[in-house]
């Protein structure tokens, strides 16, 4: 019986109805009559009606369209909200949420059509979605559904629970674990299907407590694969094994003991052909997966890395299947990056680099050289291609083991850039290209004479494609060649270019425009030759009228232009700089479409054109600003996508899906790329132009830079912004002393900011960018720039972040996880993000200590509860970080330091020998600090610790690579000591003596510049110890003004010295 008036009824059909009219002006109507008048005034009536049609109509239509709409409606933002906490099912009264509720139960029960069931199912889990309330009712119900002699309802059951797995508490474990295995188990398909993905959902939400419960039941999921395998399965095998490479992801090892036979299975799905080429790539993804998240379990199982090999290769040679034996449709194809077509071969092509990334080349190069020369010689184009194709793929993760042999590579690859087949020559010029990169430096310096000419040579290919591809790799060539590499090219090179840019195909001229301009690059002032030529060529084509189909063209042509411009430099470029800045300041003028590529073309080469020219580019500033600006201030564009379905065939080009709470939110990322990169020059004019760009400051900073600091749709524009900040503080700070207090002003907005997201940032290399910026501001801004609140924030972050590193420093080193493989190669770069970010923390003490000196000491107590804790661990890096921070604490608050001496003397007279050099340079520079500002407080102390660094300085390799930067701190340290304490130092005249021996100092400046001021002050004294070393002294100094150690005042100093 319903429970609203009839009339309310009859009207909410009437609607329904008219939605589903095929008349568009009756549908637009009805859908503004929903939004306009129901949504916002009579929103309970609408939800419960909804609710009803979805249980009581007899329309399949309109039981279905309600639940649709129920649901599109409730996860609707109400104005104001965002897409995750403001619904507008949460702005429904209670009452009608309760009805609602039971409604859906019982519609659950009710529903037989599959379609409308899952409709259901999922308006049901979006209620669960989004609250944190309890519905114990409904748990009952899907318990008892999952039960039910009806297979639609065991699988609607298992639907919500895929959807909403948080409705399962650690109270109903025992009982889910029975309910998902009588699913694996259950008679009909599609049950045993949801049942797997209702476990993988939940297993990835559930702490690691619960897996040791669920693992049990690994074995009854794999069963449910089995049956699969057939060609008429291929779709049902695909769902099944789709959500067990999430799974994988997580918990790779939880399949060890069945890895075997899962490499097995997968490896029959794979092999056969007949099967849909859904099915196989999920298989040959979750077998890859395994590699990407558990490489020593797959190196352990000899089965593995020769299947993949072979399967892999296998699949690169299905390729233009759908093409004649001539390749007409490839050769016609202007969309370059369209690979639809051969999507097993490039899932294949990326399941190998991945592979060679984490297996090596140790163990994946013996299987690959053994089919690749089969291959290569084959009379069939499309196994030719597929091994140069694997080339490209593996060259990267086996580079270490590929170096030796890559004059043989190279011999298997230059002869088939001559190959009969234009897509043989299409894959040698991209395999040639990958290798440049790969093997960069090396190839370009060793084989540069062979692989240049012959990727000229195959520029005259009759084949568009294959000449755009040549171009292209020889991108890569020059992007990491010499000058000297390329000069004896160029003649010919530029050439051959420029023949192509006569090319009827635009994507040949887009990529030769390209080529020049990164070969210019490559030349230098060696393309000066070419210059005169080019130059009026590219502002011919720039002044001609373009059609709409040429736009990227001209896009094209704006990128070589300024590209040569910078790489010629300010004094060729300036005579042609006036006309090239008329011809694209025109261009502007003309564009009034929004998505004309020359637009953010022209922004990136203003930038280039600013760099080039510096402040002689101020009077042009005014017209390249208004696009800057309004690329800069572009505000996200959002759709939120609430249908799977909808979801997975979401394709639309410049978008990225983000799953987020069961949802999945659209974020168009071609308008941030943009956003990002108008920030990026923003930063560059500030740096470039100084304090003369100082009046478009304020501007920038309050509508772009601050509020882009926190701007968590795009990393790149948090970075971009982060890294302006300086800059902009710069350019106030250089406009004059006239404003003073506007810079203050300024930094105040700019540190609270800086503050705030120092807690709120998820990233660790994002952490790292914004330390950074907060010590380069600092120093911008000088000394007591931050109140005792900016004082307490920074100091509440350290704590926050160096602590959250300490725990995964932790993990690394117990490395003990029975479910997840942590593998070395991630270890190692985990380490190298960890070194970057504690460095740069490091540095963001130092400029607080500077800045603020004894001020910061209130704050600064609140780290020594961590500073103890990383002090005690085993890790280096964790003790050098302690060490780095009680050095600034001695260097920059002196003898109030001595009262924290029992949490740092110890730690550093330890470190002073301590077998770790960083360690002991950290120690030494520590001791050199105390006695140069620790005043009569430290000097009796500093006095006994010379014996020890003379023991330092004695160990038999102290001057090699690794030690000699602790070596010159030591011998720095002995100087202050010296200089500073002299009264505390015993038997002073033989230790001066003994110390003139440690040089020279040739690494460290800062440790020179102490030591040799301090042999300075001994040259005047005349002190004994000079004239005994003499000639010592003078190869010493010799050696520290050769290495650039010496320099400035210091080094005029010691030269008059010695004269």
């Amino acid at each position: 019986m319903s429970s609203i008036p009839p009339e309310a009824t009859e009207a909410l059909l009437r609607l329904l109805n008219a939605i589903t009219s095929t008349d568009n002006a009756a549908r637009s109507a009805a859908e503004e009559s929903l939004n306009n008048e129901w949504v916002t005034s009579q929103l309970d009536l609408l939800m419960l009606g909804l609710a009803e049609q979805s249980l009581f109509s007899e329309s399949h239509t309109i039981r279905s369209l309600a639940a649709v709409l129920f649901r599109r409606i409730s996860i609707k933002p109400v104005d104001g909200g965002d897409y995750l906490t403001s619904r507008h099912l949460d702005k429904v009264s209670p009452e009608v949420q309760a009805k609602t509720k039971q409604i859906f139960l019982q519609a659950l029960s009710n529903e037989q059509v599959t379609d409308i069931r899952h409709k259901i199912c999922d308006t049901i889990s979006e209620i669960v979605a989004g609250t944190s309330e309890q519905w114990p009712e409904l748990l009952a119900v899907l318990f008892r559904a999952s039960e039910s002699p009806n297979s639609g309802l065991r699988e609607g059951a298992f639907r919500i629970f895929a959807s909403a797995p948080q409705i399962i508490s650690k109270d109903n474990l025992a009982a889910i674990l029975n309910v998902f295995k009588a699913g694996f188990q259950d008679p009909d398909e599609k049950v045993r299907i949801a049942a797997i993905v209702a476990f993988t959902s939940y297993f990835e939400r559930s702490p690691k407590s619960v897996w040791d419960s669920l693992k049990a039941l690994v074995p009854d999921l794999l069963n449910v694969l089995v049956p699969l395998n057939t060609v008429d399965k291929a779709d049902e095998l695909t769902s099944a094994l789709s959500p067990l490479i999430d799974m994988a992801t997580l918990a790779p090892k939880i399949f060890r003991p069945y890895f075997k036979s899962i490499v097995e299975f997968n490896i029959s799905v794979i092999k056969n052909k007949d099967m849909d080429s859904s099915a196989r790539e999920a298989a040959l993804e979750l077998l890859t997966t395994f590699a990407d998240e558990a490489p020593k379990m797959c190196k352990k199982e000899p089965l593995y890395s020769s299947e993949m090999v072979v399967q892999c290769l296998s699949l690169m040679t299905e390729v233009g299947e759908d093409d004649d034996e001539q390749c007409s449709a490839w050769r016609e194809e202007d969309d370059l990056d369209s690979d639809e077509a051969d999507s097993t071969h490039v899932a294949a092509r990326q399941s190998l680099d991945r592979l060679a990334c984490k297996l090596g080349g140790e163990l994946l190069l013996p299987p690959l050289f053994q089919w690749l020369p089969q291959l290569i010689s084959s009379a069939r184009w499309q196994e030719r291609y597929a091994a140069l194709m694997a080339i490209s793929s593996f060259a990267e993760g086996c580079r270490e083991y590929m170096l030796s042999e890559l004059s043989k590579v190279l011999d298997m690859v230059l002869p088939l850039l001559q190959d009969s087949h234009p897509r043989v020559q299409w894959g040698a010029c991209n395999a040639i290209g990958q290798m440049c990169t790969d093997f960069a430096d090396d190839l370009q310096t060793n084989f540069g004479s062979r692989v240049l000419p012959a990727l000229i040579q195959v520029m005259e290919s009759p084949e568009p494609r294959v000449q755009a591809h040549a171009a292209a790799a020889t991108v890569n060539f020059c992007e990491d060649a010499e000058t000297e590499t390329v000069e004896p090219f160029l003649d010919s090179l530029l050439s051959h270019l420029m023949v192509l840019l006569q090319s009827p195909k635009k994507y040949v001229q887009g990529q030769v425009l390209t080529t020049i301009a990164i070969v210019a690059d490559a030349a230098s002032t060696k393309f000066n030759a070419y210059y005169d030529t080019m130059m009026p060529i590219l502002f011919n084509v720039l002044q001609q009228d373009m059609s709409k189909e040429y736009r990227v063209l001209r896009a094209r042509c704006i990128e070589c232009a300024s590209l040569i411009a910078l790489a010629v430099g300010k004094e060729k470029f300036a005579p042609l700089s006036n006309q090239l800045i008329t011809i694209l300041a025109s261009i502007q003028q003309t564009i009034t479409e929004p998505d004309d590529p020359a637009a953010s073309y022209l922004i990136q080469a203003w930038g280039r054109i600013c760099r080039v020219l510096g402040t002689d580019f101020l009077p042009y500033l005014s017209g390249v600003m208004p696009p800057l600006l309004e690329a800069g201030k572009t505000k996200p564009e959002l759709q939120i996508i609430d249908d799977t379905q909808e979801a997975e065939s979401f394709d639309k080009e410049g978008w990225e899906l983000v799953p987020v709470q069961g949802k999945h939110i659209g974020i168009r990322t071609s308008l941030l790329d943009d956003k990002c990169t108008a920030i990026e020059l923003l930063s560059v004019y500030a740096a470039e132009l100084g304090g003369a760009f100082e009046p478009y400051v304020k501007e920038i900073l309050e509508e772009i830079v601050v509020p882009s600091l926190s701007f968590f749709f795009h990393d790149g524009v948090r970075i971009a912004a982060a890294q302006a900040v300086p800059h902009l503080l710069t350019a106030i700070r250089d406009s004059g002393p006239n404003n003073t207090e506007k810079l203050a002003a300024y930094w105040r907005q700019i540190v609270s900011k800086l503050l705030e997201v120092l807690t709120v940032e998820p990233y660790v290399e994002l952490l790292t960018v914004f330390y950074t910026t907060f010590y380069q501001s600092v120093e911008v801004i000088g000394i007591n720039c931050l109140t005792q609140d900016d004082m307490e924030q920074f100091a509440k972050s350290v704590v926050t972040n160096v602590g959250d590193y300490k725990n995964r420093v932790h993990a690394r080193a117990s490395n003990a996880d029975e479910y997840e493989e942590y593998d070395e190669s991630d270890k190692d770069e985990d380490m190298l993000i960890d070194e970057e970010f504690v460095g740069e923390v490091n540095k963001a003490i130092h400029s607080v200590f500077k800045s603020q000196r004894t001020s910061f000491l209130p704050s600064f107590e609140n780290l020594l509860p961590l500073l103890s804790e990383l002090g005690a661990r085993a890790e280096v890096e964790c003790r050098e970080f302690v060490l780095c921070v009680y050095d600034d604490l001695i260097e920059f608050v002196g003898p109030e330091s001595w009262r924290y001496k029992d949490l740092f003397l110890q730690s550093i007279a330890n470190a002073l020998t301590d077998e770790n050099a960083n360690l002991r340079q950290a120690a030494a520079y520590g001791i050199g600090a105390a006695a140069q500002f620790g005043g009569e407080t430290y000097s009796a102390t500093v006095g006994q610790v010379i014996p020890t660094l003379f023991q330092v300085l004695s160990i038999s390799d102290a001057r090699s690579d690794d030690n000699v930067h602790a070596t010159e701190n030591v011998s720095a340290a002995i100087a202050k000591i010296l200089k500073f304490n002299s009264g505390h130092v015993a038997d002073r005249d033989n230790v001066i003596d003994a110390w003139i021996t440690t040089l020279p100092i040739v690494n460290d400046e800062e440790a020179a510049t102490y030591a040799y001021s301090f042999l300075v002050d001994l040259i005047e004294k005349q002190h004994p110890a000079v004239q005994k070393h003499v000639p010592h002294i003078v190869e010493s100094v010799k050696k520290a003004l050769d290495a650039k150690a010496l320099q400035g005042q210091t080094a005029e100093r010691v030269v008059r010295a010695l004269q």
